[in-house]
Parts: structure tokens; C-alpha cells; sequence
């Protein structure tokens, strides 16, 4: 696969066009048709796993297609992280290739999700969110993921703590799967007693390690990543 881009320009251009001939899709052609058709599958599939009685249907397709969407873009030959970080490719990606599978998540008009706010963009969002929760398998990332504490919430704020010394992978990996294996209860009577319904533990957790980070490498923190992880919960006031 050549790695394919839209810049912001091109990429309204093409939004525009989108939107007037919606439900048509662009035309594509060679590996990106193929990668189309996948992708469109796999979307279904969720979809129609999805139980109707689920209580958080957003997070569960944002989560599971991730998942899918992650794992598959890796064994496309020509995708690597410097693809991954370049947010002209997902706005390719969102708007050329699988519009109507963004359009099926965000309607076909919302381009916050197609390309005007990189940190939105639904496809970069899901891939990145299952990236820095990876647990080195997707079954096993699955079941952390999978968690009653996790959000669509959770999602915005994993991603967009990213301190002035950059992202610390390992780090955000321990926090979500600590997180992960905190009992409801103790969540609950946590959040119950934290002073605005914006402070529950996970976004405070993920404050201390901004701020942390700034003074602290955690590579060199005694015990490691893992120890200065369990740091920053026993500092919030929960041991894990």
C-alpha cells in the first residue's frame, strides 16, 4: 500500500464533495478498494454483534472496530507508525476510502470526525486508543478494554494528555490496565467523594502523570514503568 494523504485544504475539498454526492462513495482504486471492503466488513460484523441491551453502544463499536482496525492496518504492507501519526493519512483514510463507515458512526456531515480536528478524527482516535492500550495480544487488549469503567470519555482522555516531554507508551498501558482490574465499587465510592463529576480517577490519574512526567522519567523510577504507575494511583488515593 502507498500511504495516500489529504492535507486540511485538500481535505475540506474533498468533505465538500462527499456531502454533495452522499451515499455515493469516492472513487478508489487497487490496494485502498480492497482495504475498503475489508474495513466495511469488519465494521458490520461489530455492528451486528453489538447486544441491544448494552448500555454503552458507542463505546463498545468505538472499542471493538478499534481493535479490529488496529490488528488489521498493521498486516497492510506500507503502514507504520510514522502513517499512523500523520493525520493527512487518516483524513485520506476517513474521507476517500470508509466515509460511510464514519458516516454510520458520526453522520456523513460531521467533519470534526473526517479531518478539521486531528485529536477528533474518529478513525485516528479508535487506532491510537487501542495503540496506547495494547496489552500484546488483542484478546487480552479486548478484555481490558472491555472494562464497565471505560468511556468514550476514556478514549479523549487517554489521548489528549500528551505532556510537553511527549507520550510515555509503557506508561499509558499500565494505566489502563490497572484501571482495568479496579472494582466497580471502589470506582464508585471513589468518584461519589471527588469534588465535580469531571474528577473522577481516571482523568486524575492521568493529571498526576502530566504533571509528573515533567520531573520524573519513569523508565528510571524505581521498580520501573509498572512501579511508577502504581504510583500515581496510590497518590489519587488507591492502591492497585
Amino acid at each position: 500500500m502507498i500511504i495516500k494523504t489529504l492535507n486540511r485544504s485538500e481535505a475540506q475539498n474533498a468533505m465538500k464533495e462527499w456531502v454533495l454526492n452522499y451515499p455515493s462513495l469516492p472513487e478508489v482504486e487497487g490496494d485502498y478498494l480492497k482495504i475498503r471492503k475489508d474495513i466495511q466488513e469488519f465494521n458490520q460484523k461489530v455492528r451486528s454483534e453489538c447486544p441491544d441491551s448494552i448500555a454503552k453502544k458507542d463505546y463498545y463499536i468505538d472499542a471493538h472496530i478499534g481493535i479490529l482496525l488496529y490488528d488489521y492496518l498493521w498486516r497492510v504492507p506500507g503502514f507504520n507508525l510514522r502513517a499512523a501519526a500523520n493525520d493527512d493519512f487518516w483524513r485520506y483514510l476517513s474521507i476517500k476510502v470508509i466515509p460511510d463507515v464514519v458516516a454510520e458512526r458520526w453522520g456523513y456531515d460531521n467533519e470534526s470526525h473526517y479531518w478539521s480536528k486531528p485529536a477528533r478524527i474518529w478513525l485516528r482516535s479508535i487506532w491510537w486508543y487501542v495503540h496506547l492500550s495494547w496489552q500484546g495480544d488483542m484478546q487480552t487488549t479486548a478484555k481490558v478494554l472491555e472494562a464497565p469503567c471505560f468511556t468514550t470519555d476514556s478514549i479523549l482522555n487517554l489521548e489528549e494528555r500528551t505532556g510537553r516531554k511527549g507520550t510515555f507508551i509503557n506508561v499509558y498501558r499500565y494505566i489502563m490496565y490497572y484501571y482495568s482490574h479496579i472494582p466497580q465499587q471502589v470506582l464508585d465510592e471513589y468518584n461519589t467523594n471527588t469534588k465535580t463529576q469531571q474528577d473522577d480517577l481516571f482523568r486524575i490519574v492521568m493529571k498526576l502523570n502530566t504533571a509528573k512526567v515533567m520531573v520524573v522519567d519513569p523508565a528510571l523510577y524505581l521498580g520501573g514503568e509498572k512501579e511508577y504507575v502504581r504510583s500515581l494511583f496510590i497518590d489519587a488515593g488507591v492502591r492497585v
